[in-house]
């Protein structure tokens, strides 16, 4: 399951950590630190995620500090629902491509996204990362918002 540590991503990863459990799974859980356009930086991230700029620089440190963060959290939601097998990934570079490649290496069944609507601009210009995945992906991929 990849995660941006957005509302939509939460939910992906309570539903993906729920199936994983009544089916003994285990659960990976991923994020990209993305190498494509950011649109304002991470005052915009943290606004398109739904947290304020101080909380997330309370949170997480910025940089890739923010996805072992997200992914660490991850990790501790999953837990307290009771998976015991679930392990963080961070990657760097294009969101999807590396979704992709985690999910073939892994062999994985089931991929689970957060879909956050970026809207119609945001989305023409930088692509939507969970319709990407969801053409590319070797698996079911279940988007979630």
């Amino acid at each position: 399951m990849q995660t941006t540590g957005s509302k939509h991503g939460w939910r992906a990863l309570d539903l993906a950590a729920d199936l994983a459990v009544s089916s003994g799974a285990e659960l990976i859980a991923m994020h990209v630190v993305r190498h494509e356009p950011s649109l304002g930086g991470p005052a915009h991230f943290a606004t398109v995620e739904g947290v304020g700029a101080e909380e997330l620089a309370a949170r997480y440190h910025i940089g890739k500090e923010i996805g072992d963060g997200i992914t660490a959290e991850a990790v501790t939601r999953a837990r307290q629902k009771g998976l015991e097998r679930v392990s963080p990934r961070v990657a760097e570079g294009h969101a999807a491509a590396e979704i992709v490649a985690e999910a073939e290496a892994e062999g994985v069944d089931m991929l689970f996204i957060g879909c956050r609507g970026l809207g119609d601009i945001a989305g023409l210009l930088m692509g939507s990362v969970s319709h990407k995945v969801m053409h590319l992906a070797p698996c079911t991929c279940v988007t979630v918002k």
